[in-house]
C-alpha cells in the first residue's frame, strides 16, 4: 500500500491533498503542525510538508530531520506559498513545489518520490538495492 503523510496547518489544503492522494491510490494520514511529526511512528513513502506553520514549520522540521534522520528527506516534498523561500535554499528534500500548485505537477512529483522510495532500502530509505545497506545486512 502506498502511504503518504500531509503536514499542513490549513484545513482546506490538507483536505485537498488528501483527496488528490487518495485518488492516486495512497493511504493518507494528516497532521496540523511539524511538531507532531518530529518522531514519526510509521514509515511513509511520501511526506508533504508546508513551509509555513505556526509552531514548528517545514524549515525547522527539515533541519531537525537533517540532524536526526537525514534519509527521510529523500521522501519529503515541501510546499511553499513563498517562492523566494523555495528557491533560496537547498533543504535536501526530494522536491519543493510552490503554492498555488498545479495538481498534475504535484501528482507527477509525488509519484516520482514514491518510485524513488521503492527503489531504496525499505527499512532505512537511503541505500539503493544495488548497494549493501548495513542496517538490512544485520537483519539477514
Amino acid at each position: 500500500m502506498k502511504r503518504a503523510l500531509v503536514i499542513d496547518d490549513d484545513d482546506h489544503i490538507r483536505e485537498l491533498l488528501q483527496v488528490l492522494l487518495e485518488t492516486a491510490g495512497f493511504e493518507v494520514e494528516m497532521m496540523r503542525d511539524g511538531i507532531d511529526a518530529v518522531e514519526l511512528k510509521k514509515d511513509y513513502h511520501v511526506i508533504l510538508v508546508d513551509m509555513k506553520m505556526p509552531i514548528f514549520d517545514g524549515e525547522r522540521l527539515t533541519d531537525y530531520w537533517r540532524l536526526t534522520t537525514p534519509q527521510i528527506l529523500r521522501r519529503v516534498i515541501l510546499l511553499s506559498g513563498y517562492s523566494r523561500l523555495s528557491s533560496d535554499r537547498d533543504f535536501g528534500t526530494f522536491a519543493v513545489i510552490a503554492k498555488p500548485f498545479d495538481y498534475r505537477e504535484l501528482l507527477r512529483t509525488v509519484e516520482a518520490c514514491y518510485r524513488q522510495a521503492l527503489a531504496t532500502c525499505p527499512d532505512s530509505g537511503h541505500f539503493p538495492p544495488s548497494e549493501q545497506c548495513p542496517e538490512c545486512s544485520n537483519l539477514a
